[in-house]
């Protein structure tokens, strides 16, 4: 199998991802447990028997969402919800909901009236994340939902079972931040677009299958030939909530640039750290969810945001940060003024871009991106 064989695949997980889970169903006998991301941990949903499930890739009319959210809900809550209203996600078994913004606290209500799933759970995080106590009481949360997807499988999750199902995210992890590596050099053949493509559709697959594919993947990349591969001279560091949708990295390689860092809920942030494999799994779930990339959806944070931002783009060499705000996301737009403020002082070359699940008007926003990445010095075929 060569490189674009293996993206093939990927590709196909990511736009058809509920037949996808619906096959594994029949094949398996087995049950699917969608989450919202990225928050949930899915090694907790693997070793109670389930196959996790990003709620992310299936899409639905916004339109059908309007009757239940007001209209300035962001639109991933609103994507998602229409796709449930749609019928579209009739395959889940259930549905776990972090609470990391105000709109996703009041989502799994109006979730429950109109597609009622077998098993329907909030997950309650602490909003912020630095004090000494937010440790302690989601060691508990844990444990509460832990006791819940015992209650609805009907059997217990043993600690052993846990600590397999971490170590296997943990390889998953490490071999996504490894073909993320690769795709920085200038001669790898994974686009930007390949890249967070791969990502996304691990959101959807069995974790097991997904290892399997990114071994071989792996080894194409480091063994194949180089000759005729592309190279980006521009390199951007995006940073927002969710990427979406994908086509934008496409505008962003036309004009010669290529992503090399990002702090997104479906790239870095996804990838980064891994989980202890020893002692207590549930303390090892609970301090991975605490050191993880700082994000707009929490304050106070054990790093700073806007520090962390500009040391990592010029850790990556970064020519300049493109902020991907989903249209109606209230912490993203809150953090917009000072991450811009702290680029400046690190002299990088920032600017914004709205996005939206759904609906998003691709032709303006290639306008803007090619407006940025020529600023950059970028050029390339429109």
């Amino acid at each position: 199998m060569d490189v674009r064989e293996s993206i093939n695949i990927f590709e196909r997980a990511a736009t058809a991802s509920a037949e996808e889970a619906d096959q594994w169903k029949k094949e398996n006998n087995g049950k699917v447990m969608g989450f919202m991301l990225t928050d949930v941990p899915e090694e907790l949903l693997h070793a109670a028997g389930f196959l996790p499930f990003a709620v992310n890739s299936v899409a639905g009319r916004l339109e059908c969402a309007d009757a239940h959210l007001q209209a300035w809900a962001c639109s991933y809550s609103r994507n998602c919800l229409a796709a449930a209203a749609q019928g579209k996600l009739s395959f889940l078994d259930g549905l776990v909901i972090p609470h990391t913004c105000d709109t996703m606290r009041m989502l799994m209500g109006v979730w429950e009236q109109i597609q009622p799933l077998p098993f329907m759970k909030n997950y309650r995080l602490p909003r912020q994340v630095a004090r000494p106590s937010a440790g302690i009481y989601l060691h508990g949360e844990l444990q509460r939902l832990k006791g819940a997807l015992e209650n609805f499988r009907g059997q217990q999750i043993k600690d052993d079972a846990l600590r397999e199902s971490i170590a296997l995210y943990n390889s998953n992890r490490s071999l996504l931040r490894h073909l993320y590596r690769l795709h920085e050099s200038t001669l790898s053949p994974l686009s930007s677009k390949d890249l967070f493509t791969i990502i996304k559709a691990a959101m959807v697959m069995p974790r097991e299958k997904v290892n399997l594919l990114l071994k071989q993947l792996l080894a194409c990349l480091e063994e194949g030939n180089t000759e005729n591969c592309r190279r980006g001279d521009i390199r951007l560091l995006i940073s927002g909530t969710l990427l979406e949708p994908l086509q934008l990295l496409d505008f962003i390689s036309e004009k010669g640039g290529i992503v090399v860092a990002d702090d997104l809920q479906n790239g870095s942030r996804y990838l980064v750290a891994d989980v202890a494999e020893s002692g207590d799994p549930l303390e090892a779930l609970a301090e991975r969810q605490l050191t993880r990339i700082p994000t707009a959806l929490y304050e106070p944070q054990k790093q700073n945001r806007m520090e962390y931002l500009a040391n990592l783009a010029r850790e990556q060499r970064a020519d300049g940060v493109l902020f991907v705000h989903l249209k109606f996301c209230e912490p993203e737009n809150y953090d917009y003024y000072d991450n811009v403020k702290a680029m400046e002082k690190a002299g990088i070359p920032a600017m914004a871009v709205e996005s939206s699940f759904g609906g998003v008007h691709t032709g303006q926003l290639q306008t803007r991106v090619h407006a940025f990445m020529e600023m950059l010095g970028g050029e390339g075929t429109d």
